[in-house]
């Protein structure tokens, strides 16, 4: 598995972050037209993003207003490098930076997010869920695994 490169959001990464939310975002985001939805859908978020010999395959955006306890607001993977670990190195990073006071929302339809994120100790809260206009949706929340 390749080894990607977690680094800060740089101005110049909008063009890239902008196409993986318009790809990969699409369902559980909504139809993105340009960088200034992205830049909408980011501001105010610590943004990391995955790259490899140059190139973004993907990011992951925090919101940290309500410190200590942040949220995880976007974590997507360009399709055409989904299923490299990019997704699992972003979230790693973003706990390591973050943790360990993370949650996020979660469509309960979209059930490959959900087991990703079982898969990396996450916590679904059904008491803590909802119907925003995109559909039904859980709490999901980091919990350190024993020995972290």
């Amino acid at each position: 598995m390749p080894i990607f490169l977690i680094r800060p959001f740089a101005s110049a990464d909008t063009a890239s972050c902008t196409a993986i939310l318009a790809l990969a975002g699409r369902d559980a985001f909504g139809p993105v037209a340009n960088s200034a939805v992205f830049t909408a859908a980011t501001q105010g978020e610590d943004i990391l993003v995955a790259e490899r010999d140059g190139i973004v395959a993907g990011f992951a955006a925090v919101y940290t207003g309500d410190a200590p306890d942040y949220f995880l607001h976007h974590l997507y993977v360009h399709p055409t490098h989904s299923g490299r670990g990019i997704g699992a190195q972003l979230l790693a990073a973003v706990v390591a930076r973050f943790g360990p006071h993370l949650s996020l929302k979660t469509q309960l339809s979209n059930t490959g997010a959900r087991r990703f994120y079982a898969r990396a100790g996450w916590v679904e809260e059904a008491a803590d869920s909802g119907v925003d206009a995109i559909g039904a949706w859980i709490r999901v929340r980091y919990r350190a695994r024993q020995g972290q």
